[in-house]
């Protein structure tokens, strides 16, 4: 489903818009020099799925790994499922810290960076803290070259609650093949399965077998990859808010820019099958900095349409807008709706502003800087869809404007504060703040501490969190933790709250193995008591 957000207020965002556009285009190209490299991070950020600013002209391919550096220590590993010229889509392969818009990741290796090929070296403020880049000299990798990547996983799930349980086995398996057959042929497959048998007291067991495709493209390209075109289930860097569709993406580019247009239909919802009820077409076109600039940049604009059985669905245009330097970066995302016939006719305008999503990142120096954002999305009405309680509650809660501020204290503290005002149909002001102390000897062990509060018309809660984590061996983690949740009502007595205790581990063996496990508890408020179960392996090739 295309689901996106509505708009009353979007000054902040047009705003932000206007000088992230003269900035990518007034800068002039900047020079490498020994205090700038290019700004490789993350831009959007969707579940499991991961936007960054990297692509073809990078040298980034479809199974390449990808680590998240945050404070000079790796708290994610990423996997490339999608790549156009200068972006890329990821998926989460194991993660230790929630990621944000503006993580750094570092490059395979044997791929470029605007630094390594000056020679230079440097360090800059990311996210949390400080990443060093390093200045040895890299080989760049040949576009041409041969290459089969991929992973074959199995993973168990166990939860147990009061009323009954659940077990759960998996099976994943993908693979991405560059330069196919010695052409300019690339293949990708993703799919994934899983058993489910769920035990409820004084009912017979139930199991399901489930098995869906994620991905499962062919596409055929020029030598320098300026000139593609993919065909089957796919997805678009680009063309974030259409998510999965099965159809044919045709991409003509350069190195400063690039236009696409597409065509497809949208998968099952729940069995991921192949299904026609949803046909959807759409265009755009996208301007970017040069391959290796130390300032990067990129304005997309574009146009969808889609039916439903025939019926209109949906018909909006886009812009998104990103800049990353040393000195300030910013994205902005923003949609148009087109209202016409059942729109029109349950008193929608005629166009409506139906997402504003931005974010401002300001380094002020090295080891501080200031945060902030602007959202008002809400669920776009499409053919199928009715309002509810549960779409109401989403407009009027995601709604709002928040602001932050980081800053490393000393090489091994850093702490951050963040506040946020929600001006939806309940307002509510809520605040967080955190402290992490980490690479601390022995062990490296790392220790964070988090405090929330929220406070709206009819409810007051609060968040009390902590963790502890050390590396026993080299390539392990082991990480506990565990806080508090407490919810009340000042018009009615008494206070709910939920505790929660984890366990969780992770081990790389050698470059091919990887183990991960976990143990959750969770218990007390109106839910009653859960226990949960997980285990992982993964073989990559």
């Amino acid at each position: 489903m295309l689901r996106t957000p509505r708009a009353t207020d979007i000054a902040p965002a047009l705003a932000l818009a206007a000088a992230v556009f003269a900035l990518a285009v007034t800068t002039r190209p900047a020079h490498a020099d020994s205090a700038a490299r290019a700004a490789y991070q993350i831009n959007f950020l969707a579940g499991g799925s991961v936007y960054i600013n990297a692509g073809l002209g990078d040298s980034v391919r479809v199974g390449d790994s990808l680590q998240v550096v945050r404070n000079g220590t790796t708290v994610a590993l990423l996997r490339t499922t999608f790549v156009s010229t200068h972006r890329a889509v990821c998926d989460t392969v194991w993660t230790r810290a929630p990621l944000a818009v503006g993580d750094r990741f570092v490059l395979p290796r044997g791929l470029p960076t605007s630094s390594m090929a000056a020679g230079s070296s440097s360090t800059d403020a990311d996210s949390g803290g400080a990443v060093a880049a390093s200045a040895a000299p890299v080989r760049i990798r040949n576009a041409n070259a041969q290459r089969l990547r991929g992973r074959i996983g199995a993973r168990w799930l166990s939860v147990n609650t009061s009323g009954g349980s659940f077990q759960q086995p998996a099976l994943d398996f993908r693979f991405d093949a560059t330069n196919a057959g010695a052409s300019h042929v690339d293949l990708s497959v993703d799919t994934r399965s899983r058993r489910t048998t769920r035990s409820f007291t004084g009912t017979a067991d139930e199991t399901e077998f489930l098995s869906r495709v994620y991905r499962a493209t062919l596409t055929v390209r020029s030598q320098n990859a300026n000139r593609r075109i993919t065909v089957g289930r796919q997805s678009s860097p680009t063309l974030a808010s259409i998510s999965l569709f099965d159809g044919a993406l045709l991409e003509l580019g350069g190195a400063t820019h690039s236009f696409g247009l597409f065509s497809g239909t949208q998968p099952d919802p729940s069995g991921y099958g192949p299904s026609t009820d949803v046909v959807e077409s759409g265009l755009f076109a996208e301007w970017h900095q040069r391959p290796l600039s130390l300032r990067r940049w990129s304005v997309a604009l574009g146009g969808v349409t889609s039916q439903d059985k025939g019926q209109s669905n949906r018909d909006f245009l886009f812009a998104q807008s990103w800049w990353y330097s040393k000195t300030f970066n910013a994205s902005l995302a923003q949609e148009l709706d087109v209202n016409h016939g059942w729109k029109r006719d349950a008193g929608e305008a005629p166009l409506s502003m139906t997402s504003t999503y931005a974010n401002l990142r300001l380094p002020l120096r090295q080891s501080f800087a200031l945060t902030g954002g602007y959202d008002n999305r809400r669920n776009v009405r499409l053919y199928r869809d009715r309002l509810t309680p549960e779409t109401e509650f989403d407009d009027a809660y995601r709604q709002g404007a928040w602001c932050g501020a980081q800053s490393l204290i000393t090489s091994h503290v850093h702490l951050s504060v963040e506040a946020r005002n929600n001006a939806g149909a309940d307002r509510s002001h809520s605040w967080s703040t955190s402290a992490e102390l980490y690479r601390l000897v022995p062990l490296h062990t790392t220790l964070r501490v988090r405090a929330s509060n929220y406070s709206g018309g009819s409810i007051e809660s609060t968040l009390r969190s902590g963790s502890l984590g050390f590396d026993p061996l080299p390539m392990s983690h082991i990480e506990v933790s565990g806080g508090v949740r407490s919810t009340s009502n000042p018009l009615l007595a008494g206070e709910d709250r939920e505790y929660w205790q984890t366990i969780d581990y992770d081990v790389t063996i050698g470059r091919s193995w990887y183990i991960n496990g976990g143990w959750e508890r969770d218990y007390g408020g109106s839910a009653g008591g859960t226990r949960q179960l997980q285990a992982g392996l993964s073989w990559s090739f």
